[in-house]
């Protein structure tokens, strides 16, 4: 039986509730979608224009400080928008 494309996906991200716990997953391409929770086929022949391997070392993003300019690194993806700081900014920014 094959597995589904979806479990080796960088995409597919664990949703954590208030205990600490991940009880589901969901991606932000929709997949897998409700029809995969109850699959009982004999493979999975679901494809994904959006699938990224797991396994695949991923070219990391440089972002910027927004105070310092320090360069920085990022290592997950974010839909959030809004300034970034380094650790030292952030810290004196906060001390305030």
């Amino acid at each position: 039986m094959k597995e589904c494309i979806c479990s080796s996906c960088a995409n597919l991200k664990g949703i954590i509730n208030e205990s600490g716990a991940i009880l589901e997953y969901e991606c932000e391409f929709g997949v897998p979608d409700d029809a995969c929770l109850n699959c009982e086929a004999d493979g999975c022949d679901l494809a994904c224009s959006n699938y990224i391997s797991d396994e695949e070392p991923s070219e990391p993003n440089r972002i910027y400080c927004s105070k310092c300019n320090k360069e920085l690194t990022q290592v997950s993806k974010d839909s959030g928008e809004g300034q970034v700081f380094c650790v030292e900014c952030y810290l004196n920014i906060n001390e305030k």
